[in-house]
């Protein structure tokens, strides 16, 4: 069915009419068949086309239309799309953002001149059996003035204010790409948004390489999707794939980076014979890390010129991919260096004495730290300096969540900043802290540990507290020595790092978690961190952000500073949400089916 409107919008319906081709749908429900489903709203009633567990063949609906629309999509939640346009490079991932399966999300999908343009779904790309229902499509005209408004929008300068992470592992894990080209998709739908920075992840090192067999049959995986990682890892060169995604944001007009979490030496059981082991570290036992009672730590040690080397040299490739900037993940694989042999016998060069009795908070201890991660900062930038020219590089880090807190585990990022290593600070809101109980303490000032008494403690309960970055706001936090600090609330949290902005030129982020936030909630933490004094916003992980179009119409805005205040973020601006009363023949309107239990 297809619905006109005196405005020129043009709803449709009972999608089984309309896409094609029709032998690639079926009312039942086939592996390789489009589901033809009837579905009844409160707006409307429809054949949805879906595909719960399938690989069905493509399917395109030509609407023939001419001129510039907005192009709305109906789902219900639970519901992961793959569209493209024609003239599209790549398809790109559109899901609802909520979870009731018997709720409608209709939400704007993109703005485009339809003119010779065909809508096209695909099951091809999708690896994790989740589901993908279609219920309607929507074509409303845009106005000469809209159209241009749009068009404005990409040109404007002042609105870019969002620095977007994508770690790139999801592509594997949820997806299944078989081409570059499909690549393309990890860049393509932040076009039209705030983003300025869009930073891919390199996994190029991390991933495991020694199993005994490349029968993945053969392995129990924790999860289907770590299967998936391990299966399509070895289809593609990732040098490649860094390069089509940077050409393809670049021609978005974006900046690109290439990060690199700098603790990614590998993962614990369940997972440690699979992606995210690093062949360098199963090779090199020698240049681990240790804790003070000599326990070997699974993480490398940047203490170690080697570590240091192998991670510049990683950042030099990472770099050659024609990447803008290099962004260096801080905020998770702590710790980064502790009590190993350099460290030791530099302390005891230094002041005579062994540092293994001390907290990692022991401020000559903190000290050495610190200069040993910032020599590590120093090495990067000379290296990019000589291979590519002074500054043609740009060096971000991902920090902590307030100085005091990057500072503890040994990156004295305002060091940095003052030395000019570093262009961009983005601050995430997670802190490691060494938690200790009196019980181990050798004194009452706390400057001693007892290490028989903390290697008993450790093997009993946690040694070290990481606290989750899925929160707005930490409290300060109380030092070995019972000092309170950190800051108190997000004035102070925002003007610590924004001092160093206005006193060194770097600029500084803002990261909004948890990952997944209404939209008036993402408003709410947006003004207050641009009332605080922030400029500029992060957001982690938003290759699960950004297909949530609904979601996604605040939080891809929020550079808009100036406007926040004013802009309607509400249901009915981009995206709406109605009721399913009946559904594949039956009627849920008062009484749900359900014989679980």
């Amino acid at each position: 069915m297809i619905e006109r409107k005196e405005n020129g919008e043009i709803l449709y319906t009972n999608l089984d009419e309309h896409f094609e081709p029709r032998e690639h749908l079926s009312p039942y429900a086939l592996i390789d068949k489009w589901r033809i489903v009837p579905v009844g709203t409160a707006e409307y009633s429809t054949n949805m086309l879906a595909s719960l567990a399938g690989h069905p063949e493509d399917i395109t609906l030509s609407p023939k239309l001419e001129g510039w629309y907005k192009i709305y999509l109906h789902t219900p939640g639970q519901s992961v799309l793959h569209l493209k346009l024609s003239s599209d490079p790549c398809f790109g991932a559109a899901t609802a953002s909520l979870r009731d399966f018997y709720t409608m999300e209709e939400f704007l999908w993109r703005c485009a001149d339809m003119t010779g343009e065909s809508l096209t779904l695909t099951r091809r790309l999708d690896a994790n059996n989740r589901h993908s229902m279609l219920a309607a499509v929507r074509f409303v005209p845009m106005t000469e003035e809209e159209v241009a408004e749009y068009q404005a929008e990409d040109a404007r300068t002042d609105t870019k204010r969002l620095y977007a992470t994508d770690d790139m592992h999801a592509h594997l894990y949820f997806e299944h790409p078989r081409t570059l080209n499909d690549w393309r998709s990890v860049a393509l739908n932040y076009a039209h948004s705030d983003v300025e920075w869009l930073s891919i992840e390199q996994i190029r090192n991390f991933v495991c390489k020694r199993l005994p067999t490349n029968d993945t049959k053969q392995f129990c995986f924790p999860r289907e999707g770590d299967r998936n990682v391990q299966e399509q890892y070895s289809l593609f060169d990732y040098d490649e794939v860094l390069k089509t995604v940077i050409e393809q944001g670049h021609s978005q007009g974006l900046k690109m980076s290439v990060s690199l979490r700098m603790g990614a030496w590998g993962l614990t059981y369940p997972y440690d014979q699979y992606y995210f082991d690093c062949d360098f570290m199963q090779e090199n036992p020698q240049w681990r890390t240790y804790d003070r009672n000599g326990d070997e730590i699974a993480a490398m040690s940047y203490a170690y010129p080697e570590v240091r080397k192998f991670m510049v040299d990683e950042l030099l490739h990472m770099a050659r991919s024609g990447c803008d900037a290099v962004t260096l993940i801080w905020h998770r694989g702590i710790p980064y260096v502790l009590y190993e042999k350099p460290v030791a016998d530099r302390f005891f060069e230094l002041y005579g004495e062994y540092p293994y009795e001390l907290p990692l908070d022991d401020p000559r201890l903190n000290a050495l730290h610190c200069e040993i991660m910032t020599g590590l900062m120093r090495e990067i930038r000379t290296a990019l300096d000589a291979e590519f020219g002074k500054g043609k590089i740009g060096l971000h880090v991902r920090t902590l969540y307030s100085p005091y807190d990057t500072k503890y585990v040994g990156l004295d990022v305002e060091q940095w900043a003052k030395e000019g290593l570093i262009d961009a600070i983005i601050s995430y809101p997670v802190r490691f802290h060494e938690m200790l109980p009196d019980e181990v303490w050798k004194d009452e000032a706390h400057t001693r540990i007892d290490l028989a008494k903390y290697t008993k403690f450790v093997r009993t309960k946690a040694g070290a507290t990481i606290h989750p970055g899925d929160c707005e706001l930490l409290p300060p936090i109380q030092n070995s020595r019972g000092e309170l600090c950190g800051p108190e609330g997000q004035a102070e949290h925002v003007a610590e790092w924004m001092a160093l902005e206005k006193q060194y030129g770097v600029k500084v982020y803002f990261e909004i978690m948890p990952r997944h936030l209404s939209n008036a909630e993402f408003k709410r933490r947006a003004l207050d961190l641009y009332a605080s004094g922030a400029e500029r916003i992060a957001l982690w992980d938003t290759y699960g952000r950004e297909p949530m179009k609904a979601m996604w119409s605040t939080a891809g805005r929020l550079g808009h500073k100036d406007e926040l205040a004013d802009m309607d973020v509400g249901e009915g601006m981009y995206y709406r949400r109605f009721r399913i009363y009946r559904i594949a023949g039956a009627d849920i309107s008062r009484y749900e089916p359900f014989w679980g239990g």
